[in-house]
């Protein structure tokens, strides 16, 4: 390669199955910086991003200072795409995302094919593998996860496995950044290159006949040719020769059932690869480990019991004394010795009490009392982050699946429902995996009964004031209360507005890893960035505008009694509505307003509208205006209310539906209010 080829846009498309490492390599080779988006015409997410790393070559041999300098300025010019391709196991005709992969490469004609593949299953990762090798596209295997491999006992001829394929090979270990420096100049190369993979698996003489002639007459790439033989509807409709038609009817005479017959050709090249380059050399540790603790962790009786024993020490870690901990720091720091020197500062140069006013109890006191609880928001993901990576999270479907199937639900769709523990957004995004749409609409209906982060402030600052001692059983009852408001709706929906048959659960459950810091942190901000974002932007001007309704009359004018401002006189006409439900003062009707822009702002406009100050402030009120018994009926409401606008937004978007969007929105108030206000008539009963 020489210098004056730097300079282009090389594109590389990522492609593996799902658990194979993928993601972990796409955000090794681009870092954090990503685009999000939509497949066109489609309901699948993409990512994109740069290649963090860059280019070496001979260049970097030469001691020369104009060799250095050429390089150097090689190396500024080099630019890298990296486009993450769905997940998904094989070529099939029948599966979107499957056909969104085999387009990708066909019409965008990435430069270079990079297949992640798990060493720890290499049989099945290579199906895929062949498959893409078949595209007339220069491909890299990235053989991941090598470490995984000796633990479970087995040793790979790297060499004889690259002969056998055809294909180059790359070891590396994406959770750990080993090798990936080499992979990317190796793709480089190969790209540069053009070196198309020589892949010596055949399908017998008459299938490879075929092969060739349509591949001549329709002028496809060999996959396609295998995809036509194979019955794929969606090519075959575009063909319009008829001697390819009768070449199809001919070789579908001949081998009756031609789908199983390409699969056992490529399974039966796989295993004799694999045989020759695959050899046991110790005892397989990670297999018995994964064994040990699956025979707890998911075993008939016990999983339940564990997961919520699990989930109670998360939360009780998150809201007990060293997440409060935490949260009163933070609290200090930023609603007091923050927010007195920029007092001190607005006094010193003469400004005006309406702007301090704005600044101080408007903006500070209410975005503060949110950023409080950013520690324990970052605890929770945490180990939520953790659980996910480990591989605990993915036996949460298979251990929730018996008991959905008895109340009309697939386990699948249990996955989105633990990802709105920490936003609705992507978890309602995540839906568009289910296979059939009425899966994917009844689970989205029941997204929203999840508690997802941006309540956390609403129970911690009202566990804080009413429930100090037992912060963490309350906010876990919360969690259970919703979960099993789902279940239960899932059962009315399935047999009243989405009846249909509930399809085969299938899920893959990866073997149990100790995750990494840098993947356990990383996944942990991306989870809290939205709230850190939301802090900046949607609870910044929630506060400002709060403030103002809350200071300001009808004609504009400053009030001395917030009762008499335009929030306060909005507040009085729908208060009546929540009184059975056990707070039907003004200030807590307009605070649950605010949380349909955000549910953080809950905590933002009650430390505003009480007078708090700071978050301290705020505990102190909420003990004398509420009662234990009001408390948990505001945080039920809280709970099962309607979600924030974004999520309702994405929600439409994905239901695809106005009736049911209108629907979901109803229901969930409609459920929120029945079930605060039987919370607090029925616990009136006994108090």
């Amino acid at each position: 390669m020489t210098a004056s080829e730097f300079g282009h846009e090389y594109v590389f498309a990522l492609a593996g199955n799902p658990n194979s490492g993928k993601t972990t390599l796409f955000n090794e080779l681009t870092g954090s910086h990503y685009e999000v988006g939509n497949w066109a015409g489609v309901t699948v997410e993409r990512k994109e991003g740069i290649c963090k790393y860059v280019y070496h070559n001979h260049i970097t041999h030469f001691d020369t200072h104009e060799h250095q300098s050429e390089h150097k300025h090689d190396e500024a010019h080099n630019h890298i795409r990296i486009v993450d391709l769905p997940g998904i196991y094989s070529l099939s005709p029948n599966s979107a995302e499957e056909v969104i992969t085999r387009d990708y490469i066909l019409n965008e004609k990435p430069d270079l094919i990079l297949n992640i593949v798990d060493a720890t299953n290499l049989e099945r990762n290579i199906y895929l593998s062949t498959q893409l090798a078949e595209m007339g596209t220069p491909m890299v295997i990235a053989l991941n996860m090598m470490d995984a491999l000796e633990e479970n006992g087995f040793e790979i001829d790297v060499d004889g496995l690259q002969e056998a394929l055809g294909i180059r090979i790359m070891t590396i270990s994406a959770s750990k950044g080993r090798g990936v420096q080499d992979l990317v100049t190796e793709c480089l190369n190969i790209a540069s290159e053009k070196k198309i993979p020589q892949c010596p698996l055949t399908y017998g003489s008459k299938t490879e006949q075929s092969i060739t002639e349509i591949q001549s007459e329709e002028k496809l790439n060999r996959l396609c040719a295998v995809k036509l033989i194979e019955r794929d509807a969606r090519l075959k409709s575009d063909i319009k020769s008829e001697k390819t038609n009768k070449i199809l009817e001919d070789i579908s005479d001949d081998i009756k059932d031609i789908e199983t017959y390409i699969a056992e050709k490529r399974y039966n090249f796989i295993k004799k690869a694999t045989k020759q380059c695959v050899k046991v050399v110790g005892k397989n540790r990670q297999t018995a480990r994964t064994r040990k603790i699956d025979s707890v962790v998911t075993h008939p009786i016990l999983a339940i019991p564990v997961f919520i024993i699990i989930m109670f020490l998360v939360f009780q870690i998150t809201f007990g004394s060293f997440g409060s901990m935490l949260s009163d720091w933070v609290d200090h720091l930023f609603n007091v010795q923050f927010a007195s020197l920029v007092e001190k500062g607005l006094t010193s140069i003469g400004t005006g009490a309406f702007i301090k006013g704005l600044v101080i109890e408007g903006i500070i006191a209410g975005v503060g009392g949110v950023i409080t609880f950013f520690p324990q928001i970052m605890l929770l993901f945490l180990f939520l982050s953790f659980l996910e990576d480990s591989g605990y999270m993915a036996r949460t479907a298979f251990i929730m699946d018996k008991l959905f199937m008895k109340l009309g639900l697939s386990g699948k769709s249990f996955v989105p429902m633990i990802m709105g523990f920490g936003c609705s957004v992507p978890a309602i995004m995540s839906v568009r995996t289910l296979e059939n749409e009425r899966d994917r609409k009844l689970t989205l209906l029941l997204i929203p009964f999840m508690s997802c982060g941006a309540k956390m402030p609403v129970y911690a600052i009202f566990t804080a004031a009413l429930f100090p001692n037992h912060a963490g059983i309350v906010t876990f009852s919360l969690y259970l209360i919703g979960i099993l408001l789902a279940v239960i709706s899932g059962l009315i929906f399935s047999r009243t507005v989405m009846k249909g048959d509930i399809p085969p659960f299938v899920l893959e459950l990866p073997p149990y890893r100790m995750p990494t810091l840098k993947s356990t942190f990383h996944h942990m901000w991306e989870k809290a960035k939205d709230f850190a974002i939301r802090a900046g932007t949607v609870l910044f001007a929630a506060s400002v505008i709060i403030w103002l309704l809350q200071n300001l009359d009808l004609s504009l004018h400053m009030v001395s009694d917030s009762r008499d401002s335009i929030i306060g006189i909005i507040g009085q006409i729908i208060a009546p509505i929540f009184a059975p439900c056990g707070f039907g003062n003004w200030q807590a009707a307009v605070s649950l307003i605010s949380g349909f822009a955000a549910k953080e702002a809950v905590v933002s406009s009650m430390t505003i509208l009480y007078g708090a100050g700071n978050s301290a402030g705020l505990v102190s009120a909420l003990a004398h205006i509420f009662t234990p018994l009001s408390a948990y009926a505001f945080l039920v409401f809280v709970l099962l209310y309607v979600p924030c606008i974004a999520a309702v937004s994405a929600l439409a978007g994905e239901l695809n539906s106005r009736k049911l969007t209108i629907f979901s929105v109803l229901y969930q108030i409609g459920i929120a209010w029945i079930m605060s206000m039987l919370v607090f008539q029925i616990g009136s009963l006994f108090v």
